[in-house]
């Protein structure tokens, strides 16, 4: 190998070493400003059979099925008004049900409405595989379901 190549090369190897070099620290870690996350359930979680929620961005949405009937009630804390509220849920086959709501106006900023929904009568608390909210033509995402306490 000649001089140059010889050089580069040991060059590069002395770059990459010193790249993999933790500086001869302690070992210890270093502390961050985020929160530890908390330790996963020990045990099964379970959940309130037709009760699902929604807490993003000052909205707060809580649905209670009743058969195929289910009652929708929000909060509106967006700093903005949301078009009226429309559902539909996935069932465990993978199959999509619209839900009709009754009365499903705009909820002003700083405003609460109650909402019912309807659903086709194939759609009970136990056959709910998914939930998804949206406000006008803007799908705000999937409910969550609501754990027993």
């Amino acid at each position: 190998m000649s001089t140059p190549r010889w050089f580069f090369a040991s060059l590069f190897l002395v770059a990459v070493f010193a790249a993999a070099c933790t500086g001869g620290g302690t070992g210890e870690a270093t502390p961050t400003s985020e929160s530890p996350t908390p330790p996963p359930p020990s045990g099964a979680v379970r959940f309130q059979p037709g009760e699902y929620s929604y807490r993003f961005g000052g909205i707060t949405a809580d649905l209670t099925f009743d058969a195929s009937t289910a009652t929708l009630e929000v909060k509106n804390a967006s700093g903005a008004t949301l078009a009226g509220p429309s559902l539909y849920v996935i069932d465990r086959t993978g199959a999509r049900h619209d839900g009709t709501v009754d009365a499903g106006a705009p909820i002003p900023d700083g405003g609460s409405a109650t909402f019912q929904v309807t659903f086709p009568d194939e759609v009970k608390p136990r056959t709910i595989g998914l939930v998804i909210l949206l406000f006008g033509d803007s799908n705000y995402g999937a409910m969550a379901p609501v754990p027993v306490s």
